[in-house]
């Protein structure tokens, strides 16, 4: 009779969850989210520039004409935004469809936050007539697309994706600032949403197979690792 024995491959899919490292995920991520947030109540007071934007605006003076600003900035735009979270699913739906659907929804789900919840919330705006401006949807898209890209890469890849998505995000916040779109604590606070949403969500929907790896008695193979051993002739 076939006896199951453990697999040597790789273990693909949510099985592959652990109970530390989504944790470890779900709270950077809420870190994240939660100091956006405090930063937003604090300019519901405060809605002014503080010394942190009056130095950003020195460092980055205002060129409303910058070629490389703009092309940084259209990164945040909605064509790239949906095409990026289609690849992002397709890349990562044979290896795990529960991190492929997290992170392929999540920065829509970061765009619509700042769009629709916070910035009607914080109430900030670019001077007596400008647009609201915090936190940074631009920069939010680029950042939330960026952290997806990433957790959906194989494990070599992902340094090389972060580094991409770091030069990504630090070129989109520059540019928003350079461009005068944005102080550049509403370009922090896009950051914190974007990078936030995408490892909040990816945790709480892996939380049901950390939960389940966290209940597995000690030694004993995930179903994904078995295979039947096979019978003597």
């Amino acid at each position: 009779m076939a006896t199951p024995t453990p697999s040597r491959g790789p273990t693909r899919g949510p099985r592959a969850a652990t109970p530390w490292g989504t944790a470890a995920e779900l709270t950077a991520g809420a870190i994240l989210v939660g100091l956006s947030a405090l930063a937003g109540l604090a300019f519901v007071r405060r809605p002014w520039p503080n010394r942190l934007d009056v130095w950003g605006y020195r460092v980055l003076p205002l060129d409303a004409s910058s070629r490389w600003a703009h092309d940084f900035a259209a990164i945040g735009s909605l064509t790239v935004l949906i095409v990026g979270v289609i690849a992002v699913f397709l890349i990562g739906v044979g290896r795990d469809w529960v991190r492929a659907i997290a992170c392929a929804s999540a920065p829509i789900a970061a765009v619509l936050i700042v769009q629709d919840l916070a910035k009607p919330l914080v109430g900030r705006h670019l001077g007596l007539t400008g647009g609201s401006s915090y936190p940074s949807g631009t920069v939010a898209a680029v950042a939330a697309l960026a952290t997806a890209a990433t957790l959906i890469m194989p494990r070599m890849i992902r340094p090389l994706m972060a580094l991409v998505g770091v030069v990504a995000i630090a070129g989109a916040s520059a540019a928003v600032i350079v461009l005068r779109w944005h102080y550049p604590t509403d370009a922090l606070g896009g950051i914190g949403v974007g990078v936030g949403s995408v490892l909040v969500l990816d945790a709480l929907l892996h939380v049901p197979w950390a939960v389940a790896a966290a209940c597995r008695p000690a030694g004993t193979p995930r179903r994904s690792q078995m295979r039947p051993e096979p019978v003597p002739a």
